[in-house]
Parts: structure tokens; C-alpha cells; sequence
């Protein structure tokens, strides 16, 4: 009880406390109404200029041309090496022993597996804003919701939805296109290792 008595003693202090002092501001200081109401209409919500950040922030992800282009090139040079599980070239390559391969060609390390390298560089969530080069995931064969396989973009499709990339894949290295079948339903997402 002495206990409920002396909290409430403490609570009554403290607002005491903080009213004196909001008494104590001299009235001149504050803006007249008016003043207040055209401060608030010329100030955008707080929600309005958190979207606008996260949209320039999207909108600004680096990109080097001439890296990215090169990634791709280093790529091509391997289409037809054969597919091996654990390997990372040069004549045989799995998915990320491939990418990692491609990348340190470029004197870029990443991570060896693609799990790992789908953690590395800055997501791109739309597939239109995709780069020659980027980092690209898919779910595996015995589950499509989990990071199994990576490749490297080499074009978009100008509608924006489609991209075809070169990647190590049973049968070897080849270039496939995001809107066959077995990858369309597979898709996860896209990062960008960016080297200036």
C-alpha cells in the first residue's frame, strides 16, 4: 500500500514538474496560429517523405556499364563447360562455383554458395531494373521458396518481364531465359554487386 502511495507521489511530482515548465515558455515564442496551420500545410507527411526516400533509394542503386558488361562477357567465354557438383572451374563449374568463378575473373570475390551470394551486393526487386551482370536466384528442385541455383543476367526483355541469363545447370554452361517454365515458377529475386 505505502508502496502504490509513494509511486503516485512521484507520478503527481513529475507532471507537476513538466507543466511549470510548459508554462514557463514565453508566449511570444510560440507561432500564432495561423503561422502553425501554414507550417503544417507546407510540411509533408511524415509517411509521404519516408515513400519518397525509399523510392529515390530504389531508384539510385549503382551500376557500372563497362563491369557489368564485362561479367558478361567472361560468362559467354564458358558456354558449353561441363556441370559439376562442387566444382568452380575452370572446365567444370556448379551454379555458384560458376558466378563466383565469373566474379573473381573480374577481381570481385563473392561467397561460394548461392545461398550466401543471394546475402551479398543490393537487392533489385523489379525485374525491368535488372543490369547486365546482376545476380540472379532461384528456388531449387526440392524446394522452389529456397535459394538452389544463380546465374548472370545478360539481357531484359524490353517489356521489363523476362530476362535471359547464363548460368551452370545440368548439361552444362548455357543461357536460359527467366520465362521458361521451370524457372518462371522458380524466380526469387536479383542482387547487384557493384564494382566502380
Amino acid at each position: 500500500m505505502h508502496i502504490k502511495k509513494y509511486a503516485a507521489c512521484v507520478a503527481m511530482g513529475v507532471m507537476s514538474f513538466f507543466t511549470a515548465n510548459a508554462q514557463d515558455i514565453m508566449p511570444e515564442a510560440l507561432p500564432t496560429r495561423p503561422t502553425a496551420e501554414r507550417i503544417v500545410k507546407e510540411v509533408a507527411p511524415v509517411g509521404a517523405v519516408q515513400q519518397v526516400a525509399a523510392e529515390v533509394k530504389e531508384a539510385s542503386v549503382p551500376y557500372n556499364a563497362n563491369f557489368g558488361e564485362s561479367v558478361v562477357q567472361t560468362a559467354l567465354q564458358y558456354l558449353g563447360a561441363s556441370y559439376r557438383s562442387g566444382m568452380s572451374g575452370p572446365y567444370a563449374f556448379d551454379c555458384s562455383g560458376f558466378t563466383s568463378y565469373v566474379y573473381r575473373k573480374q577481381n570481385v570475390s563473392i561467397l561460394r554458395s548461392s545461398r550466401s551470394q543471394y546475402t551479398q551486393g543490393t537487392p533489385i526487386a523489379r525485374i525491368s531494373d535488372l543490369k547486365k551482370g546482376d545476380l540472379v536466384f532461384f528456388g531449387g528442385r526440392g524446394n522452389s521458396r529456397s535459394v538452389g541455383h544463380v546465374g548472370i543476367v545478360m539481357d531484359v526483355d524490353p517489356s521489363g518481364n523476362n530476362f535471359s541469363f547464363v548460368h551452370a545447370a545440368s548439361g552444362g554452361v548455357k543461357v536460359s531465359d527467366s520465362s521458361e517454365a521451370y524457372y518462371s515458377r522458380r524466380y526469387i529475386g536479383a542482387r547487384r554487386i557493384v564494382e566502380n
